[in-house]
């Protein structure tokens, strides 16, 4: 008889604390709100890949997301870049002239053109030479390169007017710099090994075109996409809800958000002139539109997104997000 009155204290106190488990977990999923899941937020309108850090892109249909930027046609985004006689980057903040050059992917050469200048060509795949390996840049931006040689430092030195630039490459054997090195008073989220050559913070960053449309109904002067520079142009949502999102797919590729996008006044470079606008825009009216304080009131438009799986993206993509 005790052995009975035993084992029905025991069901009864069992049963408690299950429901209390499940009281719990049911208040807790109430409180976090819905299950975290993808949902359709629109799609790839456009992709870009900027092989010359500030020069002029392509627009591309397909491409692979590497760990380290797009990639098509042997070249990933944002691999060369021009430096100065310190060794510190130049961009086209410091240098508007280098929107003038165009660049053209040929069967192993890079083919690069400016107005009043003869094509450079440099190899699309130069061997490792120990001799030519610089170092540029500082802090979180420092990178060990390769230096494309003398011809296209002289070819750079003519169209820039500037003394002293070279043209550096990352090479696939040299290190590339990573975004959790970046040490900023507000919170972001990268990972050990979200990598990337000469790109700002992150080998990715998306717009959405309805931002850009809500920035362009404030101008006189619409802004375009490369004042911009994203790898990745979607539509399909409403205007800067990218700003809530925690991880993106495309296609067989996966992405996590790791922060927006905070501008300067690179985006007030005039592509087509290459020089800066007179009027400060679009900066001034981003500022005016879109001003964080957690930036120290810069202007954000887009996120910075670090690849988690690799995979192959194209125009006209499905892109899905999850809500933070």
């Amino acid at each position: 008889m005790l052995s009975i009155l035993q084992d029905d204290a025991t069901s009864t106190f069992v049963g408690l604390v299950g429901a209390s488990v499940l009281k719990y977990g049911f208040t807790t999923w109430l409180a976090s709100g819905r299950p975290k899941v993808y949902e359709k937020v629109g799609k790839v309108s456009s992709l870009q890949l900027y092989p010359v850090k500030s020069c002029r892109g392509l627009d591309v249909k397909t491409a692979e997301c590497t760990s380290i930027g797009l990639r098509q046609y042997g070249v990933t985004d944002r691999h060369w870049i021009l430096s100065c006689k310190s060794n510190d980057w130049i961009n086209a903040n410091r240098e508007p002239k280098l929107t003038l050059v165009s660049v053209k992917l040929l069967e192993d050469t890079v083919e690069m053109t400016a107005p009043g200048m003869e094509p450079l060509l440099v190899p699309l795949n130069p061997k490792l030479d120990t001799a030519m390996i610089r170092h540029i840049g500082t802090g979180p931006s420092a990178i060990d390169t390769l230096d494309c040689g003398d011809e296209a430092a002289d070819w750079f030195v003519r169209h820039t007017g500037r003394k002293g630039v070279r043209l550096n490459y990352s090479h696939p054997e040299l290190q590339k710099r990573e975004s959790i090195n970046f040490k900023h008073p507000w919170d972001h989220y990268p990972k050990p090994g979200d990598q990337m050559a000469f790109s700002n913070y992150s080998a990715y960053m998306m717009m959405t075109k309805e931002s850009l449309a809500v920035l362009n109904a404030e101008l006189d002067s619409p802004a375009k996409i490369n004042n911009f520079r994203p790898s990745i142009m979607m539509e399909g949502s409403p205007a800067f809800q990218e700003d809530q999102w925690e991880a993106v797919k495309i296609g067989t590729a996966s992405f996590r958000m790791i922060d927006m996008c905070s501008r300067c006044n690179q985006i007030n470079v005039v592509q087509d002139e290459g020089k800066h606008s007179k009027d400060k825009e679009p900066f001034t009216t981003l500022r005016k539109i879109r001003s964080f304080q957690k930036y120290g009131g810069k202007p954000c438009i887009g996120i910075y997104l670090a690849l988690d799986v690799e995979g192959t993206i194209n125009v006209g993509d499905d892109v899905y997000a999850i809500r933070k």
